[in-house]
């Protein structure tokens, strides 16, 4: 619980402003414009530590010291000031604290700063219930790991007087940079979504990984120095790749060192190829004279063949010329008749001038003739069978041939696998030798197998934080949060007769805006129309968030500080004709029922230009400054 107790201005000119504030019920400061109504939620933002003072220059700046706010909390009160920045800046880290258990302001402003901004902060972090916690945003992302402290709480409990009825943002401070990471980055935590065991345990994960990184990073340095690292180890596993000493297939990460020793530790095993002897060498230089031999001969029958070929031909020429000539004789009947007068012609029977042969002389021509003819006839069958005999001789000298050549192709082959293995078998020798050296130098390393226990234990630590945090539970938890949160709304929002009221409204985290599940789409508050339906909808949601932190007692403030929620019924502060002065006291109304079903556990602190005549908002009015002379600041600290 932290709720405000008293506001305190410190004068220059020693003079002291109290503004005490009712615990656990709505305080109403209701007055003019230029009073000093909204400067009230900027000195309350600027005592809890808020980075500067956004008091805008004028009469507070001018007059006032210092800031003091007294808190209470459950147990204990705390006092904390800040003094006034000095013109021109916009901050100061000089601030004061006190604690005590029934400790009043202070009358006199003659504090000795005892803290600073963060001290302030992590102070009022530690009273209000806020356990050390750490979101750490998902792996890729590059915003820091943030703390959910004091500063983030307070989201939820300011709506300033341009936030009440904005359209286009929900939360306090969020139409600042980074302010709505901010919110979804702690939100979770202010849910109770995540457990400050988990938070607790997050942290140390977190921890851990930085000191695994670093005793990695010096495992790393260490086999470095013995052996090359893991560099040396991916180097030679490539290399052992490029000879073959490792399949191309294989599968290694190259983040596991262990994988990558065993790996190269089992490319050790290679052995060489066995290459055959020399011999074949010899075999060789036989089978080229032996070819040489054969073509010789083969090149000798070619010739015979060509010979025998020639001499066919000329016989058969002889013969036919010869059987053509006894043709001839033979059809004059020249072998028949041979009984002729050798002094007449025996075809004409005239005298000669020179008488014919004899006619034994012509019969021993005629049979000689014929015994040729048949002589020839008689040597031709043997000269095809001889010709025929020199044929199947080449063509067996040339399957000899293809033989040879065939065995001396599968010589020079084997030669050339031979000269192929010699060559991988120095790559892979070499390779391996590397491969040897790295692997002594590594098994020699004592450091880095003590170094591997460190990581490994780390690693195994790191693992059990997984099996632990389970996501899943984390998205249950604050499904349940925002479920009971929509009831709240969506009920409210009838209460209130807001826009779609019919329809269920409820918190989106992802957008970090209010959104109404209409049946035919979703619509998001920008999307809402009128004024008054965008303060209806900031002031269930706060109401809604509240009450929830309140019930699961979740270590928010217990406070809600609302800056002229009834503007948007003002069209003119002085016209109060245009005013709809049923809906301001409808409107204040569900601020004070609200408060009041908390039983006292929530403070509500409105400024406002609303001034109802209705008894049920005037109890609840502690500060009027609509007199002239009613101000934040007293006239008598600036008037002469």
């Amino acid at each position: 619980m932290m709720q405000i107790r008293e506001l305190v201005l410190y004068g220059y000119n020693g003079k002291v402003r109290h503004l005490p504030f009712a615990l656990g019920r709505v305080n109403i400061i209701t007055g003019r414009s230029k009073s000093g109504k909204s400067v009230v939620g900027d000195i309350i933002d600027y005592c809890l530590g808020g980075d500067s003072c956004n008091i805008a220059d004028g009469v507070v700046r001018d007059n006032v010291a210092w800031y003091g706010l007294l808190l209470q909390f459950e147990r204990e009160r705390v006092f904390v000031a800040r003094k006034n920045p000095d013109k021109g800046q916009q901050t100061t880290g000089v601030c004061y604290i006190e604690v005590g258990e029934k400790i009043e302001a202070p009358e006199k402003c003659n504090f000795l700063s005892n803290t600073n901004v963060s001290g302030i902060e992590e102070s009022l972090t530690r009273r209000i219930g806020i356990s050390e916690n750490l979101n750490t945003p998902p792996e890729g992302q590059s915003r820091l790991p943030l703390a959910a402290n004091i500063r983030h709480a307070l989201y939820y409990c300011f709506q300033g007087q341009d936030e009440i009825a904005a359209k286009n943002f929900l939360f306090h401070r969020q139409s600042d940079d980074f302010i709505t990471q901010a919110i979804k980055d702690t939100i979770l935590y202010f849910l109770g979504a995540i457990s400050e065991e988990a938070l607790a345990l997050e942290n140390e994960r977190s921890i851990l990984k930085r000191k695994l990184t670093l005793e990695k990073r010096k495992l790393e340095e260490n086999r470095y120095l013995m052996g090359g690292g893991s560099e040396r180890a991916i180097a030679l596993i490539g290399e052992a790749r490029q000879a073959g000493l490792i399949a191309a297939s294989t599968q290694i990460d190259y983040q596991n060192y262990q994988e990558m020793y065993s790996v190269l530790q089992a490319a050790m095993s290679w052995s060489p190829s066995m290459i055959g002897s020399n011999s074949g060498m010899d075999r060789l230089t036989f089978l080229q004279s032996k070819l040489q031999e054969i073509r010789d001969e083969f090149d000798e029958i070619g010739i015979s063949l060509d010979n025998a070929r020639k001499f066919v031909g000329e016989t058969t020429g002889y013969s036919g010329e010869a059987q053509h000539q006894k043709m001839r004789l033979e059809s004059i009947g020249l072998f028949e008749q041979l009984n002729f007068n050798p002094g007449k012609c025996p075809l004409c029977s005239g005298a000669l001038e020179q008488p014919l042969p004899s006619v034994e002389m012509i019969k021993t021509s005629i049979i000689n003739l014929d015994k040729s003819i048949a002589n020839v006839t008689r040597e031709q069958p043997k000269l095809r069978a001889f010709i025929s005999d020199l044929e199947q001789e080449r063509e067996k000298k040339q399957e000899e041939i293809k033989a040879l050549e065939a065995e001396i192709d599968g010589l020079y082959q084997q030669e050339d696998e031979r000269a192929r293995l010699r060559d991988i078998n120095a790559r892979r020798g070499k390779v391996v030798g590397r491969i040897s050296l790295w692997i002594e130098s590594v098994e020699n390393d004592t450091e880095s197998e003590k170094q591997e226990q460190i990581v490994k234990g780390i690693e195994e630590r790191i693992k059990e934080i997984d099996d632990i945090l389970d996501r899943d539970s984390v998205e249950e938890r604050k499904q349940s949060a925002l479920s009971r949160i929509q009831v709240d709304m969506t009920e409210w929002a009838k209460v209130l007769q807001l826009e779609h009221c019919d329809n269920p409204y409820r918190l989106d985290l992802n957008k970090v805006t209010v959104v109404v599940d209409k049946p035919e789409r979703p619509v998001p508050l920008k999307q809402l129309g009128s004024g008054s339906n965008w303060v209806g909808v900031h002031l269930i949601s706060y109401f809604a968030l509240q009450q929830f932190f309140i019930n699961a007692n979740r270590p928010v403030p217990r406070f809600l500080f609302l800056d002229q929620p009834s503007q948007v019924y003002f069209p003119s502060e002085l016209d109060e004709k245009q005013i709809d002065w049923n809906e301001v006291n409808k409107m204040y109304q569900f601020i004070i029922d609200r408060t009041n079903e908390l039983n006292g556990k929530l403070q509500v602190i409105i400024v406002d230009h609303a001034d109802l005549k209705e008894e049920s908002f005037r109890k609840f009015i502690c500060e009027n400054w609509w007199p002239i002379d009613k101000n934040l600041v007293p006239n008598d600290w600036y008037e002469a």
